[in-house]
């Protein structure tokens, strides 16, 4: 039976968002490109494309449609349509501090229409692997085929994550090296062709739920040093505490900026 929800009431979906619509023109060798995002979405065109683009607000014809507006004077960038399209369909998460980019593969559940959660694909995924009674079963090692591609696809296909020099992950709550993401992230690391470095922790923590976010920012330390931009790579993205404890170390041991990822980002009220 459902639970009579009226899911409307609720804000979660402002904790996540995609490109809900865009346009791209161009005309006398300059391209327009119009977005309807939230604005952690267009920080992430600025970061992408920096100087090429300049920000402007969308004329009043179509600013019932379009709330954001760039130029790109010198014409479209090869990968800005590719672009768009990827943005449309990860789900980009205001990113917690220290992270400058924060995007999982989806929600882990969604409301239908009958009042009731249901897994999205990537929660099917963590569903059927991490949380798994025979992960040696055939469909548990399906989703965790399915589910390394798709990490790899993304970040092959998002034109910062694509430029990453490491990847790292939050050391789990027992800090033993064998959490669920550590072990997701080296195998997505040597699949993408990026070198995994070791994060760790002093010693076990208490296991992050809902609720307050912990204070992680001095707790992880980075074994090796670091340069230029960075992945944090986790399984679920629940408060953002692990990636901002993460992200903090990377930049204490060297990292420019650093981008986080995860397969599936749960609703928060």
């Amino acid at each position: 039976m459902g639970l009579n929800i009226n899911w409307g009431d609720f804000r979660w979906e402002k904790r996540g968002d995609r490109i809900a619509a865009h346009r791209i023109a161009t005309a006398r060798g300059e391209t327009a490109l119009l977005l309807d995002c939230p604005d952690w979405i267009r920080d992430q065109i600025d970061l992408i494309y920096g100087p090429a683009c300049e920000r402007r607000e969308p004329g009043e014809i179509v600013a019932k449609d379009f709330n954001h507006g760039f130029l790109f004077p010198d014409g479209s960038p090869d990968d800005l349509q590719s672009t768009v399209e990827l943005l449309s369909s990860v789900l980009s998460i205001p990113a917690p501090p220290h992270v400058d980019v924060a995007i999982t593969l989806d929600w882990y559940t969604q409301p239908d229409g009958d009042g009731e959660l249901k897994h999205t694909a990537a929660g099917y995924w963590i569903n059927t692997t991490k949380h798994a009674t025979h992960p040696e079963w055939g469909n548990s090692r399906n989703s965790r085929r399915l589910m390394i591609d798709a990490l790899v696809k993304t970040i092959q296909a998002h034109p910062l994550y694509a430029n990453a020099t490491a990847i790292i992950a939050a050391p789990g709550h027992l800090a033993d090296g064998q959490s669920f993401g550590e072990v997701l992230a080296r195998d997505v690391a040597a699949k993408v062709g990026i070198p995994f470095v070791e994060t760790t922790a002093p010693g076990p923590r208490q296991q992050q739920k809902e609720g307050p976010v912990q204070d992680l920012t001095g707790v992880f330390t980075v074994q090796d040093a670091l340069s230029g931009d960075v992945i944090v790579l986790d399984d679920v993205y629940r408060t953002g505490g692990s990636a901002s404890g993460a992200a903090a170390a990377a930049k204490r041991a060297g990292a420019n900026r650093v981008f986080s990822i995860a397969v599936a980002r749960t609703i928060r009220w």
